[in-house]
């Protein structure tokens, strides 16, 4: 049986949405086809998720393997601890429902605030000043705005990678202008068995990702020794 803060998150949801698509089929046709249209356009953005977003089977601060999962905010796959994954539609459908909702609240904002501005008046250079500052900017900040789910680490993994980021931006000053989100994948022994390393998964603007960042720290896990950029496709376990 569901807890009672989950009946309540639940019931919120049902009441803003609820809200949001009364407000848009208020504002005549065109608010009736963005409610149709942001539906599929949600379950889009959920399976786009399970692509962007992918932590795979971790060993930091497991006994063994603890599986990963694909998507986010909500797994769309969950690992096995083996390497495989499976589809998870309930995380699939809830990611949906969140998008969905959050399409028409977001929508709804632009709408409004596009009016108190006289958008019908405006001249066409001004209308894409407008989608560049309110639309265009916001997305390519997210990554800066928004944390994404991690392995959970505590002790001295959660250090290392501390450690390690800190390292990656200061001590070893390799950190890109482009590099908007650095999210764990694992934390592990270095390949020589004394070392520690680090193995980042790397988003640029609008949370794309495009590789992935190793750093190797010294034994005690303080200092970095090394560390290097791979694409990724390619695993952080088999670098030198």
């Amino acid at each position: 049986m569901p807890s009672l803060p989950v009946v309540l998150g639940v019931l919120f949801y049902l009441l803003i949405t609820a809200l949001a698509v009364i407000w848009w089929l208020r504002s005549g046709r065109q608010g009736l086809d963005w409610v149709l249209a942001a539906a599929p356009l949600s379950f889009g953005l959920s399976y786009l998720s399970s692509i962007l977003f992918r932590t795979p089977d971790y060993q930091a601060g497991c006994n063994g393997w603890c599986p990963g999962w694909w998507g986010a905010p909500f797994p769309t796959y969950l690992g096995d601890g083996v390497g495989s994954v499976h589809f998870n539609p309930v995380g699939f459908i809830a990611n949906a429902a969140l998008f969905y909702t959050t399409l028409l609240i977001l929508g709804a904002g632009v709408v409004r605030l596009a009016k108190q501005l006289n958008w019908s008046e405006r001249r066409r250079r001004w209308r894409i000043g407008f989608v560049l500052l309110v639309v265009i900017l916001p997305l390519a900040l997210l990554p800066s705005l928004l944390p994404l789910r991690e392995p959970d680490l505590s002790g001295q993994e959660q250090r290392y990678a501390i450690n390690a980021k800190r390292a990656w931006r200061w001590q070893l000053q390799s950190r890109r202008f482009s590099d908007r989100r650095m999210t764990v994948e694992d934390v592990r022994l270095h390949p020589d068995g004394e070392r520690q390393r680090v193995c980042f998964r790397v988003y640029t603007w609008f949370y794309l990702p495009y590789d992935k960042v190793y750093i190797d720290l010294e034994p005690a896990g303080v200092r970095a020794t090394g560390g290097g950029v791979i694409p990724l496709s390619d695993s952080c376990w088999v670098q030198p």
